[in-house]
């Protein structure tokens, strides 16, 4: 811990010659040991050691915004709040009167003391004095309990309000939120849609040999009779696509009924034509790891994660967040049929101009565009976004103005390597991770995860404020 020493006027010689031959006899048997000078409104913790009442708030307030409760010599934490010992201060006093006026002087007159001290003592006023134990403990009385004992609940003072803890706020939010997301998770499990309704939505080139035998099953009662040899014959999306009438007519279909080979090629040929436009929820139930994937790493590594995309997911993810976050000037709505173009130059720049500066507000425009279809859920990724760009802002601000630019890559590597082995089993065990924790990880991520980066916000901002009172 770096003491801050007051700076003490030069003893007059007459001061000096009365003080040597106490001094050289005490003077080290009353030294604190943060300063090791004359203790100055000595203060002793619980575990015996004895420090200068500024100097055991120096170090309190040393690691804002928390507070330091341990002693600065053994480290021992303490029990309530440390008080002044009158007995050694009128012992030091009455020592070395000249060195603790003049010590005194130098603490008044140094304004970080000053409101150390200050902040020290209120938090001293804060806690209640804590009442001894009774000789005779009370016996147990149903009316004492709750719900029974409301009646005999305190009167709200109005001189003296209740303290308002910032962090058990937060606390009490997150735990409430944590409550509401099981809540809302167990909704869902409850109330999806069925397995047919999400196989709409999916493209018929990525329909599994299961996929098309419910397709199959649900197109009409008389289908029920092919549904086995779809089944058998392990027909996927693609080899559906290709089917003719002939084929259908023939072995090992052998449908003779021509209204029915006619019925399941004009639903195979409506499924064709048809694009369908995937909300959230949607595109959770059809790529849930590809959704994890995104809200993990988009929340991590923003820049990393949609280089990743435009190298290995072009058509399927990169194009339409493009489109949708940077759109051009006479562009289709996205949600139409059409398949989307190569960007224009100007969508390149916005793009690439938001990418190096704010990555964060290219995921708010692309919730802006939703709005219509997820309004709470966008607001909260919206806010999110701008909570994330304060941190990313304040961390590149940071490394500037400590000269550590170049430490960048070395610090994005060991953070890559971190999430790595932090996911590796996560990623190693997917297929056996029930569907329940995985909808809780989503679920977290996207509505909890705010309020913990409100939190890290709030925690940078408050170092900053303090390193800038210290300097």
């Amino acid at each position: 811990m770096e003491v801050r020493i007051p700076v003490e006027p030069e003893l007059s010689e007459s001061e000096s010659e009365s003080e040597e031959e106490v001094t050289a006899l005490s003077e080290s048997e009353f030294s604190c040991h943060c300063c090791y000078q004359v203790l100055v409104d000595p203060t002793t913790l619980t575990c015996g050691h004895s420090f200068c009442r500024h100097c055991l708030a120096n170090w309190w307030a040393s690691a804002l915004p928390r507070v330091r409760t341990d002693c600065p010599e053994c480290r021992a934490v303490w029990t309530g709040f440390p008080k002044v010992n009158i007995l050694l201060r009128d012992a030091v006093e009455k020592l070395f009167p000249a060195v603790v006026s003049r010590r005194k002087q130098a603490i008044l007159s140094d304004p970080g003391f000053c409101r150390v001290l200050q902040a020290f003592q209120q938090q001293g006023k804060r806690q209640p004095p804590r009442a001894a134990p009774p000789q005779n403990p009370p016996q147990f009385n149903i009316l004492n309990q709750p719900p029974f004992n409301m009646l005999n609940q305190p009167q709200f003072d109005m001189l003296n309000p209740l303290e308002f803890n910032i962090r058990e706020f937060c606390s009490g939010i997150s735990i409430v939120l944590c409550c509401m997301a099981m809540v809302v998770l167990m909704w869902r499990v409850y109330s999806t849609s069925t397995s047919h309704e999400v196989l709409l939505s999916k493209p018929l080139s990525r329909w599994s040999a299961d996929d098309v035998t419910l397709w199959v099953e649900h197109l009409s009662v008389w289908t029920n009779q092919y549904k086995e040899t779809f089944r058998r014959e392990q027909i996927n999306g693609r080899l559906l696509s290709a089917l003719s009438d002939d084929d259908l007519s023939a072995a090992p279909f052998s449908i003779e009924n021509q209204s029915h080979r006619q019925i399941i090629l004009e639903e195979r040929h409506r499924l064709r034509q048809h694009r369908v436009s995937l909300n959230l929820w949607q595109y959770k139930d059809l790529n849930l790891g590809k959704t994890l994937f995104l809200l993990l790493s988009l929340r991590r590594f923003p820049r990393l994660t949609m280089l990743c995309l435009f190298l290995f997911d072009y058509d399927d993810t990169f194009l339409p967040f493009i489109h949708t976050s940077c759109p051009a000037q006479t562009t289709q709505d996205s949600l139409t049929d059409t398949p989307l173009d190569w960007p224009s130059w100007s969508q390149w720049v916005e793009f690439l101009l938001m990418y190096f500066l704010l990555p964060y507000q290219l995921l708010s425009a692309f919730a802006w565009h939703w709005m219509s279809v997820h309004y709470w859920t966008a607001r909260l990724v919206m806010l999110h976004a701008v909570l994330l760009s304060t941190l990313d802002v304040h961390f590149f601000w940071t490394l500037l103005k400590r000269g550590q630019m170049r430490t960048l890559p070395e610090r994005v590597w060991q953070e890559v390597l971190a999430v790595k082995t932090d996911a590796s089993v996560f990623v190693l065990l997917w297929r056996l991770i029930p569907l329940f924790f995985c909808n809780f990880i989503f679920y977290y991520s996207l509505c909890i995860c705010p309020f913990n980066t409100a939190a890290l916000v709030r925690r940078a901002l408050l170092q900053t404020d303090t390193q800038q009172q210290r300097i």
